[in-house]
């Protein structure tokens, strides 16, 4: 893991909006690829490792700094290209809160019958702090989109509650 975080520093800066992420695939305890995020808009930290690894991927486990993206956006998902690498075990530095994966990218890859570890301690602390920016827009845009949600739901319940007299 503390590869991949060291990866994930490399573009410290420039993956705005996106996170800092990097990638380490190892099997049968060699380095069997590895790669990093370097700019929005470009392929994620999983497919850079992904492609560095070819068919040693299937059956290797991948260390990510950030949970894999479950959603597409500019970039297709990093939870299916994984799963479609025929991965065994993803190790996660820091879930992701971003409303388009929080956990949804762990709950694919679990689907998919790959063993999923999320890491704590020390290692989970730096994957947070390469990527304070970002973790605070992400849990601010889900705090502002559960009060919308909130509000919507309050203006129903009214207008229902109206038609009801």
């Amino acid at each position: 893991m503390n590869r991949a975080l060291d990866l994930a520093m490399l573009a410290f800066g420039k993956t705005h909006p996106n996170p800092h992420v990097g990638c380490v695939i190892v099997r049968d305890g060699q380095v069997v690829g590895e790669g990093y995020h370097p700019k929005a808009g470009q392929p994620h930290a999983e497919v850079w490792a992904l492609r560095g690894a070819g068919q040693a991927a299937q059956g290797a486990t991948a260390y990510v700094t950030l949970e894999p993206c479950n959603h597409y956006g500019r970039t297709p998902p990093c939870s299916q290209a994984l799963v479609e690498a025929g991965v065994k075990r993803v190790v996660v530095g820091a879930g992701d809160p971003n409303p388009l994966v929080a956990a949804a990218g762990i709950a694919t890859l679990q689907s998919a019958g790959i063993e999923v570890a999320l890491m704590d301690g020390a290692e989970n602390q730096r994957a947070k702090d390469i990527n304070t920016e970002f973790l605070a827009r992400m849990e601010e845009e889900a705090a502002i989109e559960m009060a919308r949600l909130q509000a919507l739901a309050k203006s129903r319940e009214a207008a229902g509650a109206q038609h009801s007299d």
